[in-house]
């Protein structure tokens, strides 16, 4: 039987079936590790709610704290120096107001359930997005099933260099297991703001290749209309804009694979094609304000300027980045003729958002490897493309092209089985004391917003998300001169320190309490019960809190 080939962008009944069955197995998937931290939890050890970038995950918790409590302007709740309100993380903002109005008693648990109905809910949006892309390259259903499954299961030679030994490979950890920009998998597993970013990326990118007329069935129906194209490029930009409140530099991500793209077609077409560039500029026009905005605020106070600054996420050796894409980017090759010489379909165009990588994630910027947003997507229906002509050939190459294709899908059940297997031991910090929690609580009915509190970084770093405070250190880009602020914690707690200087700490930059448990006794053995100038207001099952009160010199 004759493979059926529907129009480009027509999805049959059938094949929504597929991606909805096999798009809520994925989530379901990624839920397990979640449901058995949840079962593990004890009435001395609570599950935190994440099992994968927790420290981030408490970040996010904080910033949706600032929106329960009233927020529309985010604030840095990691450090102590003031700094204006800005409208950057309006997407956890209003994640927040939705759990305090869903809260009865409980807003942190409240707040975890959001968030993690919000990771199911847009990773849904995002797997159900990702079929209707490659549907917009390829009439083939073969092809987009195989693309579109590479692109939500698939993963990089990550798990092959820890079984050699290679955590550390380079300077790196594998990337598959580190860059949710650069795998469907990890966004599903833990970040639904990038869920929304990537769907409205990939939108965004459909409606300006349509304002190219490269979809020109989309104007069987109303060719007279000569503003259709502005309207889509129009509509792309917008996309862009509300995908850049989400992630700002994503829409610069945006445009570069729009240029990429547009410098594909006017190599293949040998000519300049100025329409092309007015609605490009249309769309980027429309989406520049959260840039320009976004690199006032960057620059304009010392406290954001110094988190920009402190936000290092290079790119590692490019070794990493062929154990990362070489699979897909091999399987690719034996299509990629074929994509560039059809006249028919605009898959060429995938092509060059894959060659811009190379030049994008190196580029002298402090978040180089984030810059490989959605090329995966690309890349995957690609290699969909060449394993399917691979495939053609005969039962042997089908075999080989098999085994290597099944190569990708191994990080990830490795990923999934071992998380939930460490989550046996209770380990911190997914885990919080119970006591902890009981103090954490108590204190946050005492505090003011703009209260600082002093305690470790594995304290610091949750109590924000816990209690509506500063706190003195945390998730560490975000604290003003990390490195420096972490030496001042353990010094704070170290015993042969001044008290003299240890109260000139605390006036400098304003703490109201110190907080003082397990992780601050691992720093040295200093009892603020002697100092004048601390009252110790709460002590239970090892916990501590003191306010910090002003002594005459």
């Amino acid at each position: 039987m004759a493979e059926r080939r529907p129009r480009l962008g027509q999805v049959s009944a059938s094949e929504w079936r597929f991606v909805v069955v096999l798009g809520l197995l994925a989530l379901a998937i990624t839920s397990i590790p979640y449901v058995v931290g949840a079962a593990l939890s004890t009435p001395e050890r609570a599950f935190g709610g994440f099992v994968y970038a927790v420290d981030d995950g408490y970040s996010y918790l904080a910033k949706m704290r600032q929106g329960a409590e009233g927020s529309w302007l985010f604030h840095i709740v990691f450090t102590p120096e003031p700094h204006p309100g800005t409208l950057l993380f309006p997407f956890h903002l209003v994640l927040g107001k939705l759990a305090a109005l869903l809260a009865s008693s409980d807003l942190t648990a409240m707040m975890v359930c959001v968030y993690q109905a919000a990771r199911l809910v847009f990773g849904f949006g995002l797997v159900l997005t990702l079929y209707r892309f490659l549907a917009a390259f390829t009439e083939r259903v073969l092809v987009r099933r195989v693309g579109w499954l590479m692109t939500v299961f698939g993963g990089g030679l990550g798990w092959l260099l820890l079984v050699l030994g290679g955590r550390e490979w380079l300077g790196s950890l594998p990337l598959d297991f580190i860059l949710p920009e650069g795998y469907t998998f990890l966004v599903l597993y833990g970040f639904p703001h990038i869920a929304l970013a990537r769907s409205l990326l990939l939108w965004g990118l459909l409606f300006l290749l349509d304002a190219w007329q490269l979809f020109p069935r989309r104007y069987d129906e109303d060719e007279e209309s000569p503003s259709r194209p502005q309207r889509a490029a129009a509509i792309a930009g917008i996309l862009w804009l509300a995908m850049g409140l989400i992630v700002s530099f994503y829409v610069a991500v945006a445009w570069a694979v729009a240029g990429a793209m547009w410098l594909a077609k006017t190599i293949r077409e040998r000519r300049v094609l100025w329409r092309s560039v007015g609605m490009t500029a249309l769309a980027g026009l429309l989406s520049a304000p959260i840039v320009v905005y976004s690199a006032i605020v960057f620059s304009s106070d010392d406290v954001y300027a110094t988190w920009f600054a402190q936000n290092l996420i290079s790119s590692p050796h490019p070794l990493h980045y062929l154990a990362a894409f070489g699979v897909p980017l091999i399987l690719a090759m034996p299509a990629v003729g074929d994509v560039w010489r059809d006249r028919e379909r605009p898959t060429w165009a995938l092509v060059a958002w894959v060659a811009a990588i190379p030049v994008l994630v190196y580029l002298p910027v402090n978040v180089q490897r984030r810059l490989v947003e959605g090329a995966q997507v690309a890349l995957s229906l690609l290699a969909a493309l060449g394993v399917c002509r691979l495939q053609a050939k005969g039962w042997k190459h089908r075999t080989v092209v098999n085994a290597v294709l099944s190569l990708v899908f191994i990080t990830y059940a490795l990923m999934v089985v071992g998380n939930s297997l460490q989550l046996l031991g209770q380990p911190a910090p997914v885990y919080r004391n119970q006591a902890e929690l009981v103090a954490l609580d108590w204190l946050g009915e005492r505090v003011e917003s703009d209260d600082v509190v002093l305690a470790s970084y594995e304290t610091g770093n949750y109590l924000p998300a816990r209690v509506g405070a500063r706190s003195f250190i945390g998730l560490g880009p975000e604290p003003v001169d990390f490195a420096g602020k972490e030496e001042l914690v353990e010094r704070c707690f170290d015993a042969t320190a001044d008290d003299s200087w240890r109260r000139d700490l605390l006036e400098r930059y304003g703490v109201d309490f110190v907080f003082r448990g397990p992780f601050e006794r691992q720093l040295g053995e200093y009892d603020p019960r002697q100092a004048p100038f601390l009252r110790l207001i709460y002590e239970s099952a090892g916990y501590e809190v003191y306010e910090v009160e002003a002594i005459e010199p």
